[in-house]
């Protein structure tokens, strides 16, 4: 087997690879390659006697992360002909494409998995979720109006970014609209029929967007951004003058949003749904990343165990000082504290906190005086990723 970055002349292989195991259809091969879509530095193939029979594509995005912005590889398209499955190729691509993303400095990767177990193998795991709720929408009669509703098309794509990037500062996960994805986004809206409208306060100030789109007698609201309570209620009763158009309300919302709380009644559809998974890519960087509280400060050893990438299968010194973290790759053979590169994935991103990860015995202690510090680094956080690739 042989991996490498593709070609430009890899296009029909990578397409026909891609139809075939996406069931796309033959017309789909030619409908791509005669498009000039092929980023070929963003595919990694696998060749067997000279024939491509693997890929995979390293979509390049942005990541929010403790308030930045960081480099984050996302992994889709992982493809291969039924007569070379089983034999480790995907195994090998997989572990290529860390190599790949480390080169282009790229700390975080995510994907959507067709199993969760077969990539947990190669230290991905479960850290995005939604929320779902479904109500009536009689259930919103008594949320107050905003001054003034408004719908806001593809001229008004700088205002919502805006707003969105505001909403989304605080959260783990989120990506950056790009001018690409944002004119495919707004393809998706007109082919889809997708309707996006604000909520103002009397001071003609943006207080909430909803991007949704309505089916039969349910409305579907898929992003719902707002800056207060407020904001959020003035959105809710906009939808609630939908009543004689639907019946039913259905929000895509954060694991932890709280909106149950505000209802007339708790005693509604609820359900929550593993989305994405997650993996660091480069440890050491993403720990020195991460924001700590200022009163933090000590210092303890951590082993991670990551198969796939060496650089990360290291015992570090971590010391917390300042509000962030400094690490030092060591020689050492144990530790304080030994963890999965998948744990420790969901501990930076915030999926889990320190203190779950000790109660559910996700991580190994050796020295029972560094507990707290541990907990004291690793807290929950909001997570979130909208973007499917």
């Amino acid at each position: 087997m042989a991996v490498r970055i593709a070609k430009k002349e890899d296009k029909r292989a990578f397409y026909s690879i891609e139809a075939y195991c996406f069931n796309m259809g033959n017309a789909s091969i030619e409908n791509n390659v005669s498009s000039d879509n092929f980023r070929h530095e963003e595919v990694l193939v696998n060749e067997v006697n000279n024939k491509i029979m693997q890929c995979l594509h390293v979509v390049p995005f942005e990541m929010n992360f403790d308030n930045n912005k960081y480099l984050m590889g996302g992994i889709a398209g992982v493809a291969s002909l039924p007569e070379s499955r089983d034999q480790g190729g995907i195994k090998e691509l997989l572990t290529y494409s860390l190599e790949y993303m480390k080169e282009r400095n790229m700390m975080f990767s995510a994907l959507g998995p067709f199993s969760c177990e077969f990539y947990r193998k190669y230290g991905w795991e479960w850290a995005f979720s939604w929320q779902k709720l479904k109500f009536n929408v009689q259930h919103l009669k008594n949320t107050p109006k905003a001054y003034k509703y408004c719908e806001l098309t593809k001229e008004n794509d700088d205002l919502i970014e805006d707003f969105r990037e505001k909403f989304i500062s605080s959260i783990n996960g989120p990506i950056t609209h790009t001018p690409k994805i944002r004119n495919e986004r707004w393809e998706k809206f007109k082919n889809n029929f997708y309707h996006c409208y604000g909520a103002y306060n009397e001071n003609n100030e943006l207080e909430a967007i909803a991007i949704y789109y309505i089916n039969g007698k349910c409305l579907y609201c898929d992003e719902l951004y707002y800056l207060s309570e407020t904001g959020r209620q003035h959105i809710l009763h906009f939808f609630y003058t939908h009543r004689s158009q639907v019946e039913e309300i259905e929000l895509t919302l954060l694991k932890d949003d709280n909106l149950r709380l505000v209802l007339p009644t708790p005693r509604i559809q609820y359900w929550e749904w593993a989305n994405m998974m997650f993996r660091v890519v480069m440890v050491k960087e993403t720990l020195e990343a991460m924001k700590i509280n200022n009163k933090i400060k000590g210092s303890f050893t951590l082993k991670v165990n990551d198969n796939q990438a060496s650089w990360n299968n290291k015992v570090f010194k971590i010391t917390a000082q300042n509000g962030k973290l400094l690490v030092v790759e060591t020689n050492l053979k144990k530790a304080n504290i030994e963890v999965s590169i998948q744990r420790l994935s969901q501990l930076i991103i915030g999926f889990i906190s320190g203190n779950e990860a000790i109660d559910l015995e996700l991580v190994n202690i050796f020295n029972t005086n560094k507990i707290e510090l541990f907990k004291s680094i690793f807290l929950k956080r909001k997570t979130m990723l909208w973007q499917m690739f």
